[in-house]
This record gives C-alpha cells, sequence and structure tokens, in this order.
C-alpha cells in the first residue's frame, strides 16, 4: 500500500491524531509552566524529578546514589527531557504534549465505539481543555498527569469489550499489562484502576469461556507486565540497587506513610474508608467539571450501555478512589487521575449531539467548531491556577538570581556544587545547571530522619559550596556565610530564598 492508499484509508484516524496534537500543544501551552510561555517551572515536585533525571543521565544510580520515591519511568521521562533542554522544561513540555495528545486521540477512538465522529470534535477539544487547566493539574509535570492516557486506555478497550460482548483479544490484554506497568512504575497507587477493570473484564471472559480462558488472559496481561518491568529490574541489577528500590520505592511509600499504629481491623478499615470519602470530596470541591461528568457518566450507562457497563465504570472508580486517597494524604493532584474516568460522561454528552436531526448538526457543525476552537484556548486562559505566572521576567525569579550570583563568584556555576537544604527542590540545581553530588539532595514530604541527619552531615563536612535554604531566616552553618537573599510571590504566597557560601 503507497503513502497515498494509506492516507486515504485512515484519512479518519490521521485527522484526529492531528487534532489531538494540535489541542495538546495549544492546552499545555497556556496551563502547564513548563511550556514557552513560562519563564520557568518553580513547581517543587517538578524539579525533584528533574534533577534526579538529570542525575541518572550523569550515572548516578536512582535510589542508590540519588533519593526520591516515585518510580523509574517518571525520571526516565525526565532524563529524556535534559537531553532535550538541561537547564529549563522545554523538554518536559514536549513529553507533557505527547501524553496529552495520546489522551486526546484515544478519547476520539473511544468515542468512535459510540458512533460519535463529526461530535467528538467537540467533545474532545472541550474536555482536553477542561482536565488541563483544572485544579488537579496543578502547575504542570505530575506523576499523575503521566499516568492518564494509560487510564484513559485501559477504560477505551474495558469498554470497547463490553460494546462487543467478547473477550479482549491477546493483543489487548498484553496492551492492558504494559499500560499497568507503566504506571506501576511511574506511581503505583494508581494502579487502583486497572484491578476494578480486571474485574469486570475477567466476568465477562468466564461468562464467555471459562475459567480456562480467564488464566490465559492473566497470562498475556502478565507478559506486557514483563515487557516493561524486566528492563526495569535488569537496570537496578546491574547496578546492585534492587534492594535500595525494594526499600525506597515500595517499603517507605507503604508503611512511612501509613497510620494507625496498632488500631483494630475494623478501625483501619474505617480509617481507610473515611479517607477514601474525603479526598474524593476535596478533588469534587475543587474540580466541579469531574463530578458533573461523572454523574452524567452513570446516566450515560444506564442510557446508553447495558447494566454492565455501569459495573465497570462503578468499579473502576471505587478501586481508583480507594488506592489513592485511602492512605490519608490528599493533595491537589491527586484528583487528577479521576479525569480520565470523567470522560464517560462527556461520552453521553456527545452522544446526545449525535441525535439530533441532520439538519440541526449540520448548522451546529458549521457554527459550533469555531467557537471549539477558541473555547479551547479561552477556557485554559480563564481556569488555569498558572496563567498569572506566564511571560513573567525570569530575572525576577530567585533561581536565576542566584544563578548569577553563583557564576560570578564561581567563576562557572556548572562546575560548583549546591545544596537545597531543609526543603523540596526549588529549582537551583535545574537554572543552575548544577549535579548534585549528595544522595539527599533536598528534603522531602515523607517522614524519614535520615534525609535531615545526613543532609546536617554534608554541612558540617563542608561538602558543597553554597547552600541555598527557603522561608526560614539565615541559619548558623558553621564555614559557610550568608550572601544574598530573596523573597517571590509564590502560587500560595511569599517565599524568602537564603544563599550560603562556604568561608574561603
Amino acid at each position: 500500500m503507497n503513502l497515498k492508499a494509506f492516507c486515504q484509508k485512515n484519512k479518519l484516524t490521521l485527522f484526529q491524531a492531528a487534532v489531538s496534537a494540535a489541542t495538546a500543544f495549544a492546552v499545555l501551552a497556556v496551563c502547564s509552566k513548563s511550556s514557552f510561555l513560562y519563564a520557568f517551572n518553580d513547581w517543587v515536585d517538578a524539579n525533584c524529578f528533574f534533577t534526579v533525571g538529570k542525575s541518572m543521565a550523569n550515572g548516578l544510580t536512582l535510589y542508590k546514589d540519588i533519593f526520591e520515591q516515585k518510580g523509574i519511568l517518571l525520571y526516565v521521562i525526565h532524563m529524556l527531557s535534559y537531553f532535550i533542554s538541561n537547564d529549563s522544561f522545554f523538554g518536559v513540555y514536549i513529553f507533557e504534549v505527547l501524553a496529552a495528545g495520546i489522551f486526546s486521540f484515544i478519547a476520539y477512538r473511544f468515542l468512535l465505539l459510540y458512533n460519535c465522529k463529526k461530535s467528538s470534535f467537540i467533545t474532545v477539544p472541550l474536555f482536553t481543555a477542561f482536565v488541563y487547566s483544572s485544579h488537579a493539574f496543578c502547575q504542570g509535570d505530575s506523576a499523575e498527569e503521566f499516568c492518564l492516557p494509560f487510564l484513559l486506555g485501559v477504560m477505551y478497550l474495558t469498554f470497547k469489550a463490553i460494546k462487543k460482548d467478547k473477550p479482549l483479544n491477546a493483543k489487548q490484554l498484553v496492551t492492558i499489562g504494559i499500560c499497568a506497568a507503566c504506571v506501576l512504575w511511574i506511581k503505583y497507587t494508581i494502579l487502583g484502576f486497572y484491578i476494578g477493570a480486571a474485574i469486570i473484564a475477567f466476568i465477562i471472559i468466564i461468562k464467555n469461556n471459562g475459567m480456562v480462558k480467564v488464566l490465559k488472559s492473566v497470562g498475556y496481561v502478565f507478559l506486557g507486565i514483563l515487557i516493561i518491568t524486566v528492563p526495569v529490574f535488569i537496570y537496578f541489577l546491574m547496578n546492585n540497587a534492587v534492594g535500595d528500590m525494594v526499600e525506597v520505592y515500595f517499603y517507605d511509600n507503604m508503611f512511612l506513610y501509613s497510620s494507625g499504629g496498632n488500631a483494630s481491623i475494623i478501625s483501619k478499615l474505617a480509617g481507610l474508608l473515611t479517607n477514601t470519602v474525603n479526598g474524593v470530596l476535596k478533588t469534587y470541591k475543587s474540580n466541579l467539571f469531574i463530578p458533573a461528568l461523572s454523574c452524567a457518566g452513570l446516566v450515560c450507562g444506564l442510557v446508553v450501555d447495558r447494566k454492565i457497563a455501569v459495573l465497570n465504570y462503578i468499579f473502576i472508580y471505587s478501586f481508583a478512589a480507594l488506592f489513592i486517597f485511602g492512605g490519608g494524604r490528599s493533595y491537589d493532584y491527586y484528583g487528577l487521575p479521576f479525569a480520565a474516568l470523567s470522560f464517560y460522561g462527556a461520552v453521553f454528552c456527545t452522544v446526545g449531539l449525535e441525535r439530533l436531526s441532520p439538519d440541526k448538526r449540520k448548522i451546529m457543525w458549521r457554527v459550533t467548531v469555531p467557537c471549539v476552537i477558541v473555547l479551547s484556548i479561552l477556557i485554559p486562559y480563564f481556569l488555569s491556577d498558572n496563567v498569572g505566572f506566564a511571560l513573567i521576567n525570569r530575572e525576577q525569579l530567585p533561581q536565576y538570581k542566584f544563578k548569577k550570583i553563583i557564576d560570578e563568584t564561581s567563576g562557572s556555576g556548572a562546575s560548583a556544587t549546591l545544596l537545597n537544604y531543609g526543603s523540596l527542590d526549588n529549582g537551583f540545581y535545574t537554572v543552575c545547571d548544577i549535579m548534585p553530588n549528595c544522595k539527599y539532595f533536598c528534603n522531602l514530604n515523607i517522614p524519614l530522619d535520615t534525609i535531615m541527619i545526613e543532609q546536617d552531615k554534608y554541612v558540617a563536612d563542608k561538602r558543597v559550596d553554597y547552600i541555598v535554604t527557603r522561608g526560614k531566616k539565615p541559619l548558623n552553618f558553621s564555614g559557610y556565610e550568608c550572601i544574598s537573599s530573596t523573597s517571590y510571590q509564590y502560587k500560595g504566597g511569599t517565599r524568602t530564598y537564603f544563599l550560603y557560601h562556604i568561608s574561603r
């Protein structure tokens, strides 16, 4: 088949892919602080990820030589981003656009299950704009953001099986395994989506083919998981860091965050359910489109789908909420995965558009589509929490102010050493293009005393040339002097930073 014939045969698919890419590019340009419209993404979480990715690119071993507690695939994304741009988030923005484009494209394919072709070009851009301009999106570059295409993907495949009333085939099962493994090695607490989907998928398989087929299906899913997981284990085996990976990524995340102590099983279960409900309500309160579309999703299941679809939706939702919020912590970005689930409500809205009379649909197509293009930009502009930071001069930022001082006092910032003391990574490693020479390069939101004990040792041993602290008056570091301070109006208020230089 020549190129012309291929394009003719796949005209709709190629058009959907092009619109997905364009929508992702435009929406994230406004919503993500990693984009070219922003001087710098100063979100501490994003800078932690970038510093670790940069460290891996320069030969340090994750968990063993550099400490952070997310999954390795998240850091691989940032390692590749570092090769695109070593002192900015432009590379991250490219990967964000790629992930959002895939997310949007899957949404188009999802709607084709319901024979929504033209109307999908109204629904999907608007839905994408709402998702990435939501409060749960935060500042751009979260682990949850990169999981979105894998979550909507598993929903698409399970609903496809329901619509066609036949079990998932081997290729689809392997794909689900690959998606699950990617989520596992980005942030495993989001895996609840797959447990809920698996229950329904196996019900369909048992109904049609019996238990033998279930075992074969599990094997295919496991094969998909191995495709991603085997290279991960090879990396840690080659670097003698399997023990470090198990301790940091699994043990620390599971048990250092846990609460309840010696409480009874009933009390722990009650706490689990309470945490889950509170987390969901918090997400709903700050992201109103999610509960609105989620309720529409239930209506969609009752009106246009069979009971098994409603069960699929409820199971995925319940297990996702339990895994994400059950531990008790609830940051704003924890709610972002539920944006993928809320797409089922967008399906209901699109089906309604498709049921309009042909004349009304023709008018809708001519009038509404241009409006959708404009709204896809206006929605992020008016709803995104980050727009106020767009086009800020980089010289106003503490990171660039301190970079100038470090370059002047060290001769070359890249050859200097620095410690981000007592707080999450504030972005000075990134802007100054400095490689951390300390395993505990910053403090983290994890109750581990070792971090600050080791950071105090680094200071006592004068292991670094510069120390940066945040939000504290000048500390008395023996052998260091405070050479600069600066304040900055951050998202939650004013933050003050102090720069220390080793005494010569």
